[in-house]
């Protein structure tokens, strides 16, 4: 039976980080079965879930990854998510995906004020992309929400849109289609 890890990577950003990974990882067997990948400011960071057969130990698999980035110079963590998955898997059953789009004007204390709003209705954001507009005033973020069946959205984006009067922020909520 394949055991699972879920890996974390960051580094300065180069051309090939993603075909060293993927190269040392096929060569260990391993299936990988989600990814995620950003850069930012030229730091790059990827987070994935991979299946490696279960002969291999963990130390192994660690090592393999890190002599294969060494070039890069890449910060690896592996982390077995059998403890963490079941009890989130249960916690995100009873959701129901959404996309909130924002924007408004950039001030600190924005994204905690709106993500306070949706904290206090056990909204959890599973993704999440955020800039600041070309004139640097202004932000622009996509969140991706799994909202609690017994949460009203009309009455989440009202509560957001109050919220974030002060930044003069625009609220826009609708159902992910996956």
């Amino acid at each position: 039976m394949p055991k699972e890890y879920i890996i974390t990577m960051t580094a300065g950003n180069r051309t090939g980080i993603l075909s060293a990974v993927t190269k040392a990882m096929a060569e260990l067997g391993a299936d990988l079965r989600e990814a995620s990948q950003t850069v930012v400011r030229g730091y790059f960071t990827m987070i994935f879930s991979a299946e490696f057969p279960d002969r291999i130990e963990e130390t192994v698999i660690r090592d393999h990854l890190q002599d294969a980035c060494r070039p890069f110079d890449i910060e690896i963590r592996l982390r077995d998510p059998s403890t963490h998955l079941s009890a989130y898997s249960a916690a995100t059953a009873e959701c129901k995906p959404y996309r909130l789009r924002l924007g408004g004007r950039n001030q600190p204390g924005a994204l905690r004020k709106l993500s306070q709003v949706m904290s206090l209705r056990s909204i959890d954001i599973t993704g999440m992309h955020a800039l600041r507009t070309a004139e640097g005033s202004g932000f622009e973020m996509v969140l991706r929400l799994a909202v609690p069946s017994t949460c009203s959205i009309d009455g989440l984006l009202h509560d957001l849109n109050e919220a974030g009067r002060a930044f003069e922020m625009t609220a826009d909520i609708s159902e992910f289609i996956e």
